[in-house]
């Protein structure tokens, strides 16, 4: 990967980057090589201009904060899309939809800290009341990210066939058997079992021991 793409998040960050990238089809062809190059290539030119702008704000400092504050979240954003199109996945594309909420999340902080700046007791109140609200709509995003990939993934996932419900259960029944043994009596129930059945028994964290 590019020496830039490694760059600290302010000078690798992109203000307008790729917005169509924000919303991943779960189960969307993967990136070829070319076009993941090429990608990175536009995510290292939208940031070099992204960080004139932020350099050329009149406004002070104040004004510069925010906008290198509006780049790297995006460049987040940005960046966790690309993975997901890249590597399609319900983990990816759950980091894709966490990125928006992350960048929501640090922009409304930044606001409360804004409005509310001053050092009397009432806005120092208002600021924690604000940072507090902030953190909760955090919270309910991450949630929602959470369920809205999950969902996907089982929307995705092709539905088992009756055939294999019936081995599942039948794998299922055999293990139970062996569980309810003790002592050698288990040993060589488990001994007796399948190789995907003694898999299936360790992968649930059933009791019963591998086989010898």
């Amino acid at each position: 990967m590019r020496a830039a793409w490694r760059r600290p998040l302010w000078r690798a960050a992109a203000a307008w980057m790729l917005g169509a990238m924000a919303v991943v089809p779960l189960l969307a062809a993967e990136m070829g090589d070319d076009a993941y190059r090429e990608a990175v290539a536009q995510l290292d030119a939208q940031a070099d201009r992204a960080l004139a702008h932020c350099k050329q704000l009149a406004g002070g400092p104040n004004a510069q904060r925010r906008c290198l504050l509006e780049a790297e979240t995006q460049h987040q954003v940005d960046a966790a899309a690309l993975q997901a199109r890249r590597h399609p996945s319900g983990n990816n594309h759950f980091k894709a939809l966490a990125a928006q909420v992350e960048r929501r999340h640090a922009l409304a902080a930044e606001d409360c800290k804004s409005r509310h700046a001053g050092n009397d007791k009432d806005s120092k109140s208002a600021q924690q009341a604000c940072l507090r609200e902030a953190k909760q709509k955090r919270a309910a995003g991450i949630q929602d990210a959470h369920q809205q990939a999950a969902s996907e993934v089982s929307i995705f996932t092709p539905p088992k066939s009756q055939a294999e419900r019936q081995r599942e259960a039948d794998l299922d029944t055999a293990i139970r058997k062996c569980d309810s043994l003790l002592g050698d009596a288990n040993v060589q129930c488990v001994r007796g079992l399948s190789p995907e059945a003694r898999l299936r028994a360790l992968s649930r964290g059933s009791g019963a021991p591998p086989a010898k």
